[in-house]
């Protein structure tokens, strides 16, 4: 599973605040200890409380910010080149390109599969919108690859897993293991379908899609 990370100047911004306001309260704690008077501890709780105050403001505002971005921000997975195989109904070539989370190439694979569409998997664990804010994407696998007829009759192929495959995952989900509050919000099999060409799959925060290229 792959958990994408964006963490940048406004995440470290607001955790220095935390840290600092943790800090002044902290040394305001250790003054009251001492008995070293209440101008002193009120020097140092006052602006740790105003601190604190202020970075949890700030963090509810990115958390609000975030959770849009998470919406509409998007990650290439894949690349996809789907072509008919001449003299042969029913029947598609696919090139198949995997991407790491830093846009690499991962692994790229050439696959015959059945069918006039493809079908591409993934897991997708969405994350609740105060994890994104703290700069981490949905967690994402993208995990099998298969055809369909577009006259609807059922195809006589096996799905070919990637990556390892995606049983234990189900088998987590129906134990109710992925659903670990805070943190997880949902975690369900998400699917995308396409007709011969060539595309980009992205995943955003909540589903896989595709994009044409060719």
């Amino acid at each position: 599973m792959s958990f994408p990370v964006t963490f940048g100047l406004a995440q470290i911004g607001l955790l220095a605040l935390l840290a600092l306001a943790i800090a002044l309260l902290v040394w305001a704690a250790l003054a009251f200890r001492r008995r070293r008077g209440a101008t002193a501890v009120l020097g140092r709780a006052v602006p740790g409380l105003a601190l604190l105050l202020v970075a949890t403001l700030l963090l509810w505002i990115a958390t609000l910010l975030q959770t849009y971005l998470g919406l509409t921000g998007e990650i290439t997975a894949a690349h996809v080149v789907a072509k008919p195989v001449a003299d042969q109904s029913d029947q598609l070539e696919v090139e198949l390109t995997l991407y790491d989370d830093e846009g690499a190439v991962d692994t790229r694979t050439t696959q015959r599969i059945e069918g006039n569409l493809w079908v591409l998997q993934a897991n997708i664990v969405e994350l609740h919108p105060w994890v994104n804010a703290l700069g981490f994407h949905s967690g994402y696998k993208i995990t099998r690859l298969y055809g369909q007829r577009l006259d609807g009759k059922a195809t006589r192929q096996d799905h070919i897993f990637l990556n390892g495959g995606d049983r234990d995952f189900f088998e987590d989900m129906n134990e109710k293991s992925w659903y670990t509050s805070p943190f997880v919000r949902s975690a369900y099999g998400n699917a995308v379908i396409a007709t011969p060409g060539e595309y980009d799959v992205i995943i955003s925060r909540d589903a896989i899609k595709v994009r044409a290229t060719g």
